[in-house]
């Protein structure tokens, strides 16, 4: 098993657009893709009273994201823990691991994590990757659905929004100037949240 850490002053930026805003952003920038598209798959982890999503939804930090990442419908062997601070968001990723219990309760703890978490939500995306001049890395993603852990996504919940998100890795560029250079308003977008509500309004 691989770790990997990151703990600059890394910000995420999200902006929920349309179809039409999207394809008017890429073609007016001109961006080029960085990476092909690919599906990203991912099983999230919370507390059994979901601490976790709680303290997303009221926008406390710090806060938890723990999660089994995978791309193109194959193996889900990243995990992966992230965490926000007031200003900045720290991640570690641990790959090529082979989910357990046991396994993934001993690595939290390691890492400072002791709360007891279980699967909560399988959530899926189609994700374009993009570079824009000056600012960073963008992601578009789109086709977003939802399924509990342990079913197929033949029966998923699907929303039809887009998300566009900008990833820097620097304090030098506010969220302000960002949003003048994007053109959009920043929206506060959580997959993992707005993917406990609608499985829950579905029941």
């Amino acid at each position: 098993m691989i770790i990997s850490k990151n703990n600059q002053k890394r910000q995420e930026i999200k902006f929920i657009i349309t179809t039409n805003e999207k394809n008017n952003f890429i073609n007016n920038n001109q961006l080029k893709k960085i990476f092909p598209d690919r599906i990203v798959e991912s099983i999230y982890f919370d507390t059994k009273d979901l601490q976790f999503f709680n303290l997303s939804e009221e926008g406390v930090t710090p806060r938890l994201k723990v999660r089994l990442r995978g791309y193109n419908n194959e193996e889900l062997n990243n995990l992966e823990i992230k965490k926000t601070n007031n200003y900045h968001r720290e991640k570690i990723v641990l790959k090529d691991f082979r989910y357990n219990n046991f396994e993934l309760h001993s690595f939290l703890k390691k890492i400072g994590v002791n709360s007891i978490v279980e699967k909560k939500i399988r959530v899926k995306y189609l994700r374009s990757y993009y570079e824009l001049e000056n600012l960073g890395r963008i992601t578009i993603d789109r086709k977003i659905e939802f399924s509990y852990p342990s079913r197929e996504f033949h029966n998923s919940k699907k929303i039809n929004q887009t998300v566009l998100e900008v990833k820097i890795q620097h304090d030098k560029i506010d969220k302000n100037t960002i949003e003048k250079i994007i053109n959009f308003n920043e929206s506060r977008f959580s997959k993992y949240c707005i993917g406990i509500q609608c499985m829950h309004n579905s029941n």
